[in-house]
Parts: structure tokens; sequence; C-alpha cells
């Protein structure tokens, strides 16, 4: 018999509608109706029951519509004392003084999605009503820093917004209370079907930019940033963490929960059969689990072979998809991170 999957990532979709309707969203078409209270609490007893620690991320669609549903999961977790790391993934454009205040008491980690400086992020990230996205970001962004609470920055990379992306560093000193930027290349599901990836050597171009710019900036202000790639390669090589140890989805540790109580193996995977694990009602089938890790596995073989694993990590099945078996961009992106690291880069 086999043993019910032990959840080391749950992320749980409260909505799919959104205030935005960004350029590359892969989850465009995803369940628009709000998660149920109901249902967000069995996902988390479903991690929780293990006992191991986990992470728990809320994400939609736009989370913070649902901050009630917020509200209600992270107090659950506190009564139950799950060791669950919390996480909100936002566009930051519903904060409030209330909201910032209770992220900051509950210890909710925030990330925040922002594709570069205004121009740019206007290009990609639009919202419904014709309003400029980067204001409303920027205004949410500030309420946090007023609260003293730290973020991270998210920012998605095609080949519309990869020769700009130093951009995204300036924004970062500019907001003052960033500490860590992550790059989100381009995955082709959802709307994102109709954008291109960035070219490789634009990617590596830009990954040396980004960093030389970062560096003159901590010793003009002394602000220490981090960059969520290079970070990975750091604990890979420091042996804290393992090749593929990003992908818990390869490992059956994934739960990704949508707003109607479906659960699949990755969030950029929502909606496809193949990857449909269970629901929230009848937990995670275990069969259905290992099938899809192992076929994740197997899609990734060339990875696996590639000598520069050791240092990078691995790539992201879901950007690979259909992809003839690999992203170049995502290659010369972890490359480049990988030679900084070794003093090889800028």
């Amino acid at each position: 018999m086999t043993a019910d999957p032990v959840i080391r990532n749950l992320i749980l979709s409260l909505t799919g509608t959104c205030n935005y309707a960004c350029a590359y969203c892969y989850a465009a078409y995803h369940p628009e109706n709000r998660m149920s209270v109901d249902t967000a609490l069995k996902a988390v007893d479903m991690a929780g029951q293990s006992g191991q620690p986990f992470i728990l991320q809320f994400t939609g669609g736009e989370p913070l519509l649902a901050f009630s549903t917020i509200r209600a999961v992270t107090e659950h977790v506190e009564v139950k004392e799950y060791p669950a790391i919390i996480q909100l993934q936002t566009n930051a454009s519903l904060m409030t003084d209330a909201i910032t205040e209770y992220l900051k008491h509950h210890k909710i980690a925030v990330g925040v999605s922002l594709d570069g400086r205004p121009p740019v992020n206007d290009s990609l990230r639009k919202m419904k009503n014709g309003n400029s996205a980067s204001e409303a970001t920027i205004r949410g962004i500030r309420l946090l820093a007023a609260k003293k609470v730290p973020i991270g920055l998210t920012c998605v990379v095609t080949d519309a917004n990869v020769k700009a992306l130093p951009g995204i560093v300036q924004m970062a000193y500019y907001l003052g209370n960033v500490r860590q930027i992550g790059f989100d290349l381009l995955r082709c599901q959802g709307r994102g079907t109709a954008l291109h990836p960035a070219a490789p050597q634009d990617v590596a171009m830009a990954v040396e930019q980004c960093y030389a710019l970062a560096q003159q900036l901590e010793k003009a202000t002394g602000i220490h940033i981090l960059f969520s790639q290079l970070e990975k390669i750091r604990k890979i090589a420091s042996g804290k963490a393992c090749s593929f140890g990003q992908c818990y989805a390869m490992h059956g540790e994934e739960a990704y929960v949508t707003s109607d109580g479906k659960i699949y193996a990755c969030s950029s995977l929502a909606g496809d059969p193949a990857f449909l694990l269970g629901n929230v009602q009848d937990g995670m089938d275990p069969e259905r689990t290992k099938k899809a890790g192992l076929f994740i596995a197997e899609a990734m073989r060339a990875c696996k072979e590639c000598p520069h694993l050791s240092v990078c990590g691995g790539g992201c099945f879901t950007r690979w998809q259909g992809r003839n078996g690999k992203a170049e961009e995502e290659c010369a992106m972890q490359q480049t991170f990988a030679k900084i690291y070794l003093g090889q880069g800028v």
C-alpha cells in the first residue's frame, strides 16, 4: 500500500479573479470563483497531518480579493500549531494599513510581482480598468515599507523586457524594503502562449548587468539585496539543497489547490488532467502523484545529464514543456549566476 504523499509546498489559489490583466498570466484561465474557507482549511489540514514543516502560499488571481480567507487560514494554522511558513504572492494594489499590519503581526512573508520601471512594467502588467499597474503596486509597496515589512520582488522575464531588466534592480533600491529579487522566466501557459521567451544571450547579458548594478548600489547604500537564483546555487554548493530541490512536484510534495478544491501537481499545470492529483475532500491520490512525479523526472532527463547540474540545480519542467526538451534561456540564466558564484562573472 502506497503511503499518503507528504506535502512540503501547499499553494492555495484563493480566487481566479484578478484586478489586473497581465499579458503573460498563466493562471488566466483558472476557475474564477472564490475558494470557500472550508475548502482552504481542509487543504491546510491535509498538509498539516504529516507533522512535517511545509510552505503555505496564498496566490490567485489576486489573493487579497479574498483577504478574509487568508485571515481564517492563518489563524487556523496558528491554533493547530502547524509548522508552516506562510507566504503571500500579490500585486500589492489592494494593500491597506490594516492588511499590512496583519501581515507583519502574523509574520506572513510577502512577495510582490513587478517587472521593471513603470513604463516597462505597465507594458506587461495592466489593470483591468486601464489604470497604471505600476502606480497601484508602488502605493501598496510603500504601505508595506511604512510598516517595515520586507518584501521580495518577482520579475517575469520575456523578450519584451529582458533588455530593460536592470530597471528592476533600480526599482528595488528605490523602494527601500526589497530584500530579494527573483526572475521568473516566461512560462508558455495561459496568456503566456501569446508571448515569446527572451533570447538566451539577452538573458545572460541582463543577469550580468543586474548583478553589477546591484553591487554598485550596495556600495552606495549599504543595502544588500539577494537574487533568488544565486541563493539557490549557494545552498546547493553548501549542501543545504539538492538538484531539483525546488521542484516539489517532481518529488510528489506539492499540492496546488484551485479555488474549486482540485489538487494539481504544480500551479502551471492546473487544468491538465494528466497532473490532476485529487481534491481536498478525498485527498491526493498516491499513485497519480507518483506517476506525475516520474513523468516530470523523465522529461528532465537531458537536464539531469548536464555537467552543470551540480551547480545550477536543474530547470523547471513547465518552462521546458513543449520546447524540444530544453528551455535555453533558463540554462543561460542559471549558468550565468553559477559563473558569478564561482567568481568567473562580473
